[in-house]
């Protein structure tokens, strides 16, 4: 292989390096610690799952049927389980 052909390395930059980016103008300004994100998700943890496309596509037609979301009928669904079970409803 030629010089001409050979692709430059990654590890051997001769770009100069970039300065650290500027804070955003219309950023909001939070003091370290504090909490980020939204306040219905404080204290909680995403459970997830892979499922078939068809499956998926019948959660959002069941949530749309019942003007809820998929994340209430996991709920529901979730608390079923557990009762079922033995658990409390605690989802």
């Amino acid at each position: 292989m030629t010089q001409a052909n050979k692709r430059p390395s990654l590890f051997g930059s001769t770009s100069p390096e970039r300065p650290p980016r500027a804070a955003q103008p219309n950023a909001p300004e939070t003091p370290e610690g504090a909490p980020r994100g939204r306040k219905d998700r404080e204290d909680k943890r995403q459970i997830a799952g892979f499922f078939s496309p068809e499956c998926a596509k019948q959660m959002r037609i069941l949530a749309a049927e019942a003007d809820t979301t998929v994340q209430e009928l996991l709920r529901e669904a979730l608390n079923l389980m557990f009762q079922g079970r033995g658990k409390p409803p605690i989802a």
